[in-house]
């Protein structure tokens, strides 16, 4: 939500193409969170089992040594940004001064990485205990002063430096309440740095396929912009419409992955007791929840794409409106997967995920770079598709049935009953607002906000509505009986 008001406010007190080297700068940063090797995952799942299982000195130990590797992680992603700022700015397609803004960018990312790096280690301590709605009490903290930040640079004239330092800031700023409440109840009660490397070793073998995992995920993702940056005619405002239509759908998966933190700790704790019908309850309950809330706001996103983007920029930009829509079928087919993506890390076996991931990654990449001409920001659209399509087709032909030995036409039922009422619905609100066509047009702002009220209201009634009606209603069944 921050994210997609602070857009439209910072291009226009900055403009497009300083928005779009701040989106370059952060691209980049993005990319440093492989040097996690997959330890924010690896060590949620241990933390967890070890916590079901009584053995808490361990969880201490591993989290001491955990201080030690994210203190030596910092100064290497330190290394790295300041080789980038030095070295690598001109690489860009952007101006001799974008290029020094964004050296700057990338200085003030490495002064303040040792935190955000030591952040991780507080963090995972708390979603293992199941403290997540501590966690995220501190982000919404975080989020009223980012927008008093936001509110500020107009009456305080502040340049796009200062601004993007006191929001780094204030996201490094995490570690200090994490670290408090860790110390409080006792789930970490020495932050001196350690070596326990014989406990460390069984997490960070783990933790190293879901680095590749990671690698290959962050390359796809963070290579988007990157790629746009580079190959473009125009860098920088290349780069600044993805992130206008990239916003949208990473707020449908933020908010439709409100739960997913706690899928892990609360999967690996039934495995450690081999608790299989649990597991496969939790995965059809929750696939189906997460389902139809993506499907309720993903619906209403497609409908009202051009509305949506006239309210958010002022001006009609069919071409993003219509890569919005375009994008948001894929997004809801990734977030049904979220519940059996924990399942799939809880137990383990993790090679032939990262080798369909190695796949989808490779493929995915030139079909960015190939379509760019003829598609423009569409380009990473497609290659989105082709990345997630790859991984979930392996998800259900493979890993479900054969690996983690749970019913994948269980789950797959409980997504496609609220996906086939998405479209019936979709089909009978096309129909609606044909009818009534010449009384749907805007011409300002205010206008098209009113008529994305509209849109959505009467979406959610027809899309309930469906659900309830048919056989489609089968679905409101399942939730409550399980």
């Amino acid at each position: 939500m921050l994210s997609f008001l602070s857009i439209p406010v910072l291009m226009a007190h900055y403009g497009k193409e300083q928005y779009g080297v701040l989106s370059i700068a952060i691209a980049c940063n993005a990319c440093m969170y492989v040097l996690d090797m997959g330890l924010n995952v690896g060590a949620v799942k241990f933390y967890a089992q070890w916590r079901a299982e009584g053995d808490l000195k361990r969880i201490e130990r591993v989290a001491r040594t955990n201080i030690s590797f994210y203190l030596l992680v910092s100064v290497v992603n330190v290394l790295l940004l300041m080789a980038i700022a030095l070295f690598g700015a001109q690489y860009f397609a952007i101006s001799e001064q974008q290029v020094e803004l964004l050296t700057t960018f990338m200085l003030v990312l490495a002064g303040l990485s040792v935190m955000n790096w030591l952040g991780n280690v507080f963090y995972q301590l708390l979603v293992a205990n199941e403290q997540l709605g501590y966690a995220m009490k501190v982000q919404t903290l975080q989020a009223v002063l980012k927008i008093c930040l936001l509110l500020s640079i107009a009456w305080v004239d502040m340049s796009i430096t200062t601004y993007f330092f006191l929001f780094t800031l204030l996201v490094a700023m995490a570690l200090v309440p994490y670290a408090l409440r860790c110390r409080r109840d006792a789930m970490l009660l020495n932050f001196k740095p350690a070596l326990y490397l014989s406990d460390f070793k069984v997490v960070f073998g783990f933790s190293l396929s879901i680095f590749a995992l990671s690698l290959l995920q962050i390359i796809s993702v963070q290579s988007r912009p990157l790629l746009l940056g580079m190959f473009a005619e125009n860098g920088a405002m290349m780069v600044a419409d993805y992130r206008i239509v990239e916003l949208i759908p990473n707020f449908l998966i933020v908010l439709c992955g409100m739960y997913a933190s706690i899928f892990l700790p609360k999967i690996s704790a039934m495995m450690s007791h081999a608790d299989m019908q649990a597991v496969q309850n939790y995965a059809n309950v929750w696939t189906l929840r997460t389902s139809v809330l993506a499907c309720m706001i993903g619906g209403a996103i497609f409908l009202c794409a051009p509305e949506l983007m006239y309210a958010y920029l002022g001006s009609e930009e069919d071409t993003l409106a219509y890569w919005l829509a375009v994008w948001i079928p894929a997004i809801i087919l990734q977030i049904h997967t979220t519940p059996g993506n924990a399942i799939v890390l809880a137990h383990g076996r993790t090679m032939p995920l990262i080798l369909t991931t190695l796949v989808a990654c490779v493929l995915s990449i030139p079909v960015n770079v190939v379509c760019l001409e003829r598609f423009g920001v569409g380009a990473a659209v497609a290659s989105y598709y082709v990345y997630i399509l790859i991984v979930v087709v392996l998800l259900y032909v493979y890993y479900y049935d054969h690996v983690v030995r749970i019913k994948g036409g269980e789950i797959f039922q409980r997504f496609f009953l609220p996906t086939v009422g998405a479209m019936v619905s979709l089909l009978l609100c096309n129909l609606l607002f044909e009818l009534f066509h010449p009384w749907m047009g805007f011409h300002n702002r205010w206008e098209s906000v009113g008529l994305i009220v509209v849109k959505t209201a009467t979406w959610v009634a027809v899309y309930f509505f469906v659900l309830k009606s048919f056989k489609i209603r089968n679905a409101f069944k399942i939730l409550r009986e399980e």
